[in-house]
């Protein structure tokens, strides 16, 4: 005979798909995600970003065209990051190709 006070209402486990543990993409080596790895490690980069992303924000600053191409959607490119205001605006295409050209720069010399 079925004991009432034991049975469930659902298998244990139908709420999240059958799933015990969630995963959430983090790396198995140092239970952080490469963002999260990437920000500790580079603290001014994250400072710089955080800085433009807030004179944005209040308008003290404004986006440009892309300077190669005129491209209307841009990123803003650090030549140093020790200037968070001092950007050059590029579309993404020419601002990966000025960062393959560092680094390419950078292996040479």
């Amino acid at each position: 005979m079925l004991n009432p006070e034991k049975e469930t209402a659902a298998p244990t486990g139908i709420g999240n798909g059958g799933k015990d543990n969630v995963s959430h993409r983090k790396s198995k080596l140092s239970g952080t995600t490469p963002q999260a790895r990437w920000k500790e490690a580079n603290p001014q980069k994250v400072w710089a970003h955080q800085c433009l992303r807030s004179a944005l924000n209040r308008g003290l600053i404004e986006k440009e065209p892309c300077e190669v191409c005129g491209s209307a959607e841009v990123d803003a490119h650090h030549d140093s990051y020790d200037k968070p205001m001092d950007v050059r605006w590029l579309c993404r295409l020419h601002h990966k190709a000025e960062h393959r050209r560092l680094m390419k720069c950078e292996a040479v010399g």
